[in-house]
């Protein structure tokens, strides 16, 4: 068996990893280039938002984070799978950095028991610590000017390696641990920041290996232009088959809000560098029926906007498709119908038929049994629903509710924060069914 490397990773074989890899052009990564036998060890599992979280150490204190559905085995079918960078930073908030995560097993939980993705498990591989960048980056990420010298002494460059490591390593290892689906088109992808590179790049390197990517507040500033160099030349060549992509409109001032004038031009250059990769990548066939990308106004660079944002990227890489009657000439409806009582449900929106906004984002008042219980607000944000899938083309709100225990009845009205929309004082209402 030929065992040499491809020259893009600019290594040499060994019964070891690589050390380094070159800052040539993208290549895609070869047959497996080293052993690469792993055998994690199992820290610690818990229950976890009605599922299982299991523990395991990779590398030293470097942990990967694997969440279960509930009434998964290892005699059932095997599972799709989405993978996260950060893990870190996915599941807890005690351990995520900023004491806040993506909450991400909650989001997937409700989405699963309202029937809008299928049974799913979420795997979450932590960063490398002091070597993040390194592992996620195809350069040094450099200082951007000056605006983050904190990044002025890290490393990258080792981009191509992980992503050889993973597929090669950790993936056919948990596929086999968990009884996952060793399918590519039962394989997601994603991540944030660094991470959000690091998942562009995989997707470039290897498109095979996943049908899709979520690619979050990717940190366009890094590498000095790098990386949409990179997307730039690789027209003419694969993507996965749908990608997500977002950008807070604050991502710099919401965070360092000292920054001035210089951080509103460095929101204004990620916003823009979002808008460029959205064009390059529809230059590229990833069109609108593949491609969902939006700039969120004023949302930050952090966890929070990101797991705010979870559930409309879940439903455009996963989403079951929408049954017609539910969604034909409809104001708003819900999934699943009608909505049954102790289970998780989610409320459609038809924008164009609630008052005009205001001030702020359109939101739905709702409470059950004649409003005597769970009385609550709630904004109605982009549904992220495949494009074909949405009856008409319509950019659909919605909002996620859980209906208590015994409730009957639901009832709603929206609002734009200044005029109301309550049936004429009737209110909106939808049954609620036992069971």
């Amino acid at each position: 068996q030929d065992r040499r490397l491809p020259r893009a990773l600019g290594v040499r074989p060994s019964s070891g990893p690589p050390r380094r890899c070159s800052h040539g052009a993208l290549a895609a990564v070869a047959e497996p280039l080293w052993g690469m036998s792993i055998d994690l060890e199992q820290v610690s599992v818990e229950d976890h938002c009605g599922g299982q979280l299991f523990t395991l150490r990779w590398e030293g204190e470097r942990m990967v984070r694997a969440w279960m559905p509930p009434g998964h085995d290892l005699s059932a079918e095997p599972l799709p799978c989405f993978w996260m960078q950060d893990g870190q930073n996915v599941f807890r908030d005690e351990v995520a950095f900023g004491g806040i995560s993506w909450g991400a097993a909650g989001s997937v939980m409700h989405l699963i028991q309202a029937g809008c993705i299928p049974s799913m498990a979420v795997i979450a591989v932590d960063h490398a610590g002091v070597n993040r960048s390194f592992d996620y980056l195809p350069l040094p990420p450099g200082d951007w000017g000056g605006m983050r010298q904190d990044m002025a002494a890290a490393r990258g460059g080792n981009i191509e390696v992980y992503c050889e490591r993973l597929l090669r390593g950790l993936l056919p290892w948990a596929e086999k641990r968990f009884n996952l689906s060793p399918d590519p088109k039962r394989r997601a992808l994603g991540g944030s920041s660094f991470g959000g590179i690091a998942t562009l790049y995989m997707a470039m390197l290897r498109p095979d290996a996943f049908r899709c990517v979520m690619i979050e507040s990717p940190s366009f500033w890094a590498c000095d232009g790098r990386t949409m160099q990179d997307v730039r030349g690789h027209a003419g060549k694969p993507w996965p088959e749908r990608v997500y992509l977002a950008m807070g409109g604050s991502e710099y001032s919401a965070t360092r809000p000292t920054a001035g004038a210089a951080g509103a031009q460095c929101d204004a250059f990620l916003t823009q560098a979002c808008e460029d990769c959205s064009a390059l990548l529809a230059a590229q066939r990833v069109g609108p029926e593949r491609l969902d990308w939006h700039v969120e106004p004023g949302a930050a660079h952090n966890e929070r906007d990101w797991r705010r944002r979870l559930p409309r990227a879940l439903r455009w890489l996963f989403g079951a498709p929408l049954a017609a009657e539910n969604s034909a000439g409809e104001a708003f409806w819900s999934r699943p119908s009608p909505v049954r009582a102790g289970c998780a449900f989610e409320l459609y929106a038809d924008p164009s038929k609630l008052p005009q906004p205001c001030r702020g984002q359109p939101q739905v008042r709702l409470g059950f049994d004649t409003w005597s219980r769970d009385v609550q607000t709630l904004l109605l944000q982009p549904a992220g629903l495949p494009r074909q899938e949405a009856a008409g083309d319509k950019a659909w709100l919605v909002a996620m509710v859980v209906a208590p225990p015994g409730a009957r009845d639901l009832q709603l009205a929206f609002t734009n924060g200044t005029d109301w929309d309550n049936n004429g004082g009737k209110n909106y209402e939808l049954p609620v069914t036992q069971g």
